[in-house]
């Protein structure tokens, strides 16, 4: 069954995760508490996209018996345009950034494997090349995995909520990883949310009951978790590498909670289309795909005429509001130029 309210949180979603990377152009500083708050409320919105993936994963292909159609699917739908974009972000940064990696590892030795193929390698594993490019390895590495969810979905409930519990105790621990280049860290510290999403699928009519009216309840708790953050100096994503101590991942405790917010809230609009967030939803992987070339466009044109920010958070809404805006012409310009293979350059 169509699930509107699901398709609504994906317009939500991507509109969170734009949000996230418009702080460094707009020259936008983190000093007060309000601000740390709304800092912590944007950071880590990627999430939203997992928890729906892996509602989806049991709510379409799970239920439908369609699970071994699910891997193709995500390869045609992300991997081909994420592909296909990547090559010239790739080229610019070996012109530009000849010597990118050699702050991660040691690549001094000239020839072609350390100047070109090395890095080229590196880029297109871990998505360092452009701004959310990570997301596309990581998921591919979790959906490899959809044998291990197949059979989660298929154990008894406490087998379920154990296995549940004990991954989001590792995942706040090992926190996400820094620069988001370790894909494996990324897999371990996301595995939850995505098995989350399963089992708020497979359970959906349990929760909705248990919960119904008291979303803003979950809300409230968000609100108070991503204070404390702000109270003890933390805003943004908490990254490190995977064995080292520092404390317990706020965010994703947050953003779970959060999760299940939108899930029970936008639930109550289940018959009710709006046609922003359905453009929104529709073309929320090709805006994914896209904000960062248009990103590091605006970037370049700020350098180039020297423009000022003298207005800070008005910038950042209005460079918010471009980013989208923008990505969702691109996305249909390129959909009227060629309809047939739109979806394997853009995603949409």
């Amino acid at each position: 069954m169509y699930l509107n309210s699901i398709n609504t949180y994906r317009g939500i979603a991507i509109l969170l995760i734009v949000s996230a990377h418009c702080y460094s152009i707009s020259e936008l500083k983190i000093n007060t508490f309000p601000e740390a708050v709304f800092a912590n409320l944007t950071a880590g919105s990627t999430i939203n996209f997992i928890f729906i993936s892996g509602f989806l994963f049991h709510h379409v292909f799970y239920m439908k018996q369609k699970t071994h159609q699910f891997f193709m699917g995500k390869v045609k739908r992300l991997l081909i345009p994420y592909t296909i974009l990547s090559i010239m972000p790739i080229f610019l940064k070996l012109q530009l950034e000849p010597h990118f990696w050699n702050q991660y590892f040691t690549l001094n030795e000239e020839g072609v494997i350390n100047e070109y193929i090395a890095p080229i390698f590196l880029y297109y594993f871990t998505g360092a090349h452009l701004v959310a490019y990570w997301y596309i390895p990581f998921a591919i590495c979790l959906f490899l995995m959809y044998p291990i969810h197949i059979k989660l979905i298929e154990l008894k409930p406490v087998y379920q909520f154990t296995t549940l519990l004990l991954l989001f105790v590792v995942a706040l621990l090992i926190h996400r990883p820094v620069d988001e280049l370790n894909v494996i860290q990324s897999a371990v510290y996301f595995t939850p949310i995505f098995l989350l999403g399963i089992l708020c699928s497979k359970n959906k009519t349990i929760i909705y009951k248990a919960l119904k009216n008291k979303e803003f309840v979950l809300l409230a708790i968000v609100l108070c978790i991503a204070s404390l953050q702000a109270s003890i100096g933390r805003y943004d994503n908490y990254q490190k590498r995977a064995f080292e101590y520092d404390g317990f991942d706020l965010i994703l405790l947050q953003k779970s909670i959060l999760c299940i917010f939108f899930m029970l809230f936008l639930h109550r609009f289940e018959n009710t289309k709006n046609k922003l967030l359905t453009l929104l939803a529709s073309t929320s992987f090709a805006i994914y795909f896209l904000h960062g070339y248009v990103l590091q466009l605006f970037t370049v044109l700020k350098v180039k005429f020297h423009i000022l920010v003298p207005y800070p958070w008005a910038t950042y809404f209005m460079v918010w509001t471009a980013l989208i805006f923008c990505s969702i012409v691109l996305a249909i310009l390129v959909k009227k130029i060629v309809p047939k293979y739109s979806k394997y350059i853009t995603g949409y």
